[in-house]
């Protein structure tokens, strides 16, 4: 589970590189916010190492559709 540790850890910074950059949250920011959660909580034994891979595929999912609708993409 270091991995899962590490990767939670990532995506807090990620987080926070970007809040530094726009100062208001956009949806991006809330679907890696919530990925980092999800890592977290499957690091921790929280949720199952499936389940937990299964919503943290989702959630960065999510921010890269709304990444790439933001950029006309």
């Amino acid at each position: 589970m270091p991995r899962s540790h590490a990767l939670a850890a990532a995506l807090h910074e990620e987080v926070q590189w970007l809040l530094d950059c726009k100062r208001k949250p956009t949806g991006v920011t809330v679907a890696l916010h919530h990925a980092a959660a999800i890592a977290e909580a499957t690091a921790s034994g929280v949720l199952p190492l499936a389940e937990g891979q299964r919503q943290l595929l989702n959630a960065l999912s999510v921010a890269e559709t709304l990444d790439a609708a933001s950029r006309g993409a």
